[in-house]
């Protein structure tokens, strides 16, 4: 974790950008993007951003990142998102 000071409720978590199928088998499957942590994948979604599809969270499959944000029953919310090296 970096030495910035995080507000109450936000989280700071490092991983892996995947796709992988949300709702599998139901009428709302789609391919969604998560960030694998190596113990958990949250669902992503950007603060204002469309939770179905996000060209800028695309472009980040396969990438390394560090995000902040909030945890809600859903998703991930990103407030902030760096890459990190890979």
């Amino acid at each position: 974790m970096s030495n910035k000071k995080i507000r109450t409720g936000e989280k700071e978590l490092t991983g892996k950008v995947i796709l992988k199928k949300f709702g599998e088998g139901s009428k709302s499957e789609h391919d969604a993007v998560y960030l694998d942590t190596g113990k958990k994948k949250y669902r992503l979604k950007r603060r204002g951003g469309n939770p179905f599809h996000d060209p800028s969270l695309l472009e980040m499959v396969g990438k390394s990142i560090k995000a902040r944000g909030i945890i809600t029953p859903y998703f991930f919310e990103i407030i902030r998102i760096s890459r990190e090296p890979d």
